[in-house]
């Protein structure tokens, strides 16, 4: 985790004290019982636990796990709550940034976070039936929905228009701007012949949306390293998007040189669309992990200043977090239900829609 504080500097009679040897299994069961509230999942869980040097360590393991916090932030309010920091209300500390603080919604969509309010807005409703599918509260769909809202208000969704599917996986947006006459590459990172090729095209596809002559004429897929996007055709593409690349990436300096790269295959005034998971609870301690980076607001605010001395511009960033009673609920994984709030240890997630305009 980075910027994690530690413990204060220990006193000097503590220090020249022989190290502790371990902690007893009789402290793990309880720390499981009064800490995690649940038993462990594995012998591998309790053994891992069990390996920590001394109590402050095991305790501050137990007061990091989800179960943890899931019970400490249902105190106030009988249920996992979030509330807004103060960091998400204070105007940026540059210039390069068109910051709003307003409740966002998908009429108007700038770079913003997926709020309760946005579910019911009818852009929402109509995306998401247009895609096939039912409406429904889920991260994945706000996504979706965002995506294509800021495609159709720049009037990038009209036949002519080409674009750019990084690392695409059984996203929706292809078959849909598709079936309005666009042009979509997708790539990835795709090393079979050519029947594996085809059969990544092929999940691209959803004949709901598009008949499969005109997506086998507009959509195609070519083998191609995503973290090199930076060396992709330049200027030939009028938008780019992309789903959860801070994960594949597995930090934040090598998403934002990402997002920066992501420029290059654009034409002046074109695009960069990317969905990623945004810290709602710190500007400081976050994720970077193997399968999880979490960016924070100061990470946005470094984007915009990279940028911005070649002329290219984050679309209006909102960090309005909500004002529903929704907005304050949190899901823990393992969950039955998932909110569009999840909290990963310390950190309380949400998904965030980066819109980024090519000079020119």
């Amino acid at each position: 985790m980075s910027e994690q504080q530690g413990d204060r500097p220990a006193a000097p009679e503590a220090r020249d004290a022989a190290p502790p040897k371990g902690v007893t299994r009789e402290a793990v069961d309880w720390g499981f019982k009064l800490l995690a509230g649940r038993a462990p999942v594995s012998p591998a869980e309790f053994e891992a636990f069990k390996a920590l040097p001394n109590l402050n360590a095991l305790r501050r393991a137990f007061t990091n796990t989800e179960s943890f916090h899931e019970f400490f932030d249902s105190i106030l309010n009988g249920y996992p709550s979030y509330t807004v920091p103060l960091f998400l209300i204070r105007p940026p500390a540059t210039a390069a940034l068109d910051w709003r603080f307003a409740p966002p919604d998908l009429e108007h969509p700038g770079s913003q976070l997926c709020t309760a309010a946005q579910f019911a807005d009818p852009a929402f409703s109509e995306i998401i039936e247009a895609m096939g599918l039912r409406p429904a509260r889920t991260r994945a769909k706000w996504e979706h929905a965002w995506m294509v809202s800021v495609l159709a208000t720049a009037g990038l969704i009209e036949p002519g228009r080409r674009g750019l599917a990084i690392d695409a996986g059984r996203e929706r947006v292809a078959s849909l701007v598709a079936s309005r006459g666009v042009e979509v590459l997708a790539i990835g990172s795709e090393t079979g012949d050519e029947r594996s090729i085809e059969a990544r095209r092929s999940r691209l596809f959803y004949p709901e949306m598009v008949h499969i002559e005109e997506f086998d004429r507009l959509v195609r897929f070519a083998a191609f390293e995503p973290t090199a996007i930076g060396s992709f055709p330049a200027a030939s593409m009028d938008f780019c998007f992309s789903f959860g690349m801070p994960g594949r990436l597995r930090s934040i300096e090598a998403t934002l040189a990402f997002l920066e790269a992501s420029l290059v295959p654009l034409r002046p005034g074109g695009l960069a669309l990317h969905c990623l998971d945004f810290n709602l609870s710190s500007d400081k301690t976050t994720w970077e992990l193997p399968n999880l980076v979490i960016l924070r607001r100061c990470d946005i605010e470094a984007l915009a200043e990279r940028l911005a001395p070649a002329g290219h511009s984050i679309l209006t960033f909102n960090t309005h977090p909500g004002a529903e009673q929704m907005d304050e609920q949190v899901s823990a994984p393992p969950t039955s239900t998932r909110g569009h709030r999840q909290r990963h240890g310390l950190v309380v997630a949400t998904s965030f829609g980066l819109a980024i305009r090519k000079a020119g």
